[in-house]
């Protein structure tokens, strides 16, 4: 389909006005808003041909559009201009990784705050699976003489907790033996025994790619029980959101950082048709992650997604130094 550049002049207009106040807009209100150097008559004829090819649509007899899913597309893909950061965001945000977070978790939970809190939306942060991800030692620390907590620091910083029942009495010093010994092993790369085969197993299989949400409420705001069900049923357990998202990006061609946008039909979740989830992906270990936002799909696209774009970029470069000191400490 070919897009005339009048077309896409009109079309930017309409999506503009209603990202901004969730109105129609009508062809003379166009042309005083917006300075189009186009008459009203013109405009109308514009207008009816985006409306057959599928891009706005009417709300009702008046002559105000609205864009639908497929102008919205057009509209992100082609004509949307993502918005640089001022200096001054951009040193508040730099600010917030500027401090020293060795630990990968830190980092991602700080980032699903912060995209929360920057934009009042869901903040969403998937961690990369670490299947190739070594461990660099366990601490197992004594509850009582039948249950341990095992923590488990990876080589890349991130943690892994897990708590251990026994079905023998197990004292402390017994624990701070077993504790070494497994550490000895892990440093040997001799990992046979029957302990460490339990945690490596807790590590690849119960826990790879940790889900940081933060302001989920918001999905939930001002709506009913029985429009929400689904989605209820979806966020009430971490594995299904991280599952949603998951199977939503992999169904998708992706570039790291480069930010992309889905939108709440195409997750095939009953109450989630007027959201969109706004992402990008970052890299760590040849393994993706997710950074993104789930906000109403009348959104400042343009803001959102070079705020996005911008947090990855700062996101990615702690990831390296991350790695990097990990590299150092096992040499």
């Amino acid at each position: 389909m070919v897009v005339s550049d009048r077309e896409k002049l009109v079309l930017s207009a309409i999506i503009d006005f209603y990202l901004l106040s969730g109105e129609t807009i009508g062809s003379r209100a166009l042309v005083k808003k917006y300075n189009i150097d186009l008459s009203s008559a013109t405009i109308r004829n514009v207008m009816s041909d985006l409306e057959d090819m599928g891009f706005i649509s009417k709300t009702h007899t008046s002559s105000g559009r609205i864009p639908t899913d497929k102008g919205y597309k057009f509209y992100l893909e082609e004509l949307l201009k993502i918005e640089k950061l001022s200096r001054e965001e951009q040193a508040r945000i730099n600010s917030v990784y500027d401090f020293k977070m060795r630990e990968l978790d830190s980092v991602l939970k700080k980032t699903s705050m912060l995209l929360s809190k920057l934009t009042n939306y869901v903040g969403i942060v998937i961690e990369p699976t670490h299947k190739k991800e070594k461990i660099k030692k366990v601490e197992l620390v004594h509850i009582d003489d039948y249950m341990a907590m095992a923590v488990i620091v990876m080589e890349n910083k991130s943690v892994r907790t897990k708590k251990i029942f026994f079905e023998e009495l197990c004292s402390q010093n017994e624990l701070q033996k077993l504790s070494q010994r497994i550490n000895n092993e892990i440093r040997n790369s001799s990992v046979e025994s029957h302990e460490i085969e339990k945690i490596i197993d807790f590590v690849y299989s119960e826990v790879e790619g940790k889900l940081f949400l933060e302001n989920s409420s918001e999905i939930f705001r001002d709506k009913q029980v029985n429009e929400i069900s689904d989605v209820l049923d979806i966020f009430s357990k971490r594995e299904k959101i991280k599952e949603l998202f998951e199977e939503a990006i992999k169904s998708r061609p992706f570039k790291d950082g480069e930010v992309n946008v889905i939108f709440g039909e195409e997750l095939a979740v009953k109450g989630l048709e007027d959201y969109s989830f706004v992402y990008s992906v970052y890299n760590m270990d040849n393994s993706p992650g997710v950074i993104g936002v789930m906000g109403p799909k009348r959104m400042s696209y343009s803001k959102t997604m070079g705020l996005i774009q911008h947090i990855t970029k700062e996101v990615s470069k702690v990831i390296k130094e991350i790695s990097n000191e990990g590299d150092s400490d096992g040499r």
